[in-house]
């Protein structure tokens, strides 16, 4: 079952879109035609994620969830509980 998040992602500024998890993977999308076309639709499959962490800056909860490849992405949620537990529930079942 597809779950939705509010999302906008930290990388060069703040840039909003959202983002669709699914059993498989979740996936940042935006809309914006001046972002380069990685950003436009990251894919990021569980079983690639080694881990996340939250905390929260001014007002707002920013999640760093960190790649087995090294790479790390930074995003706003706006429903913080609900995407932590589904990241707990999935990276867990992968690793």
């Amino acid at each position: 079952m597809k779950q939705y998040f509010i999302a906008s992602i930290c990388r060069e500024g703040i840039l909003g879109g959202g983002i669709v998890a699914d059993d498989q993977a979740i996936t940042f999308k935006t809309g914006k035609v001046t972002v380069s076309p990685e950003l436009k639709n990251l894919e990021m499959k569980y079983r690639d994620i080694r881990g996340f962490t939250k905390k929260w800056v001014l007002c707002f909860p920013v999640f760093s969830i960190i790649m087995n490849d090294g790479g790390v992405y930074k995003f706003i949620i706006f429903n913080p509980k609900r995407f932590s537990s589904l990241l707990n529930d999935k990276v867990k079942q992968q690793n």
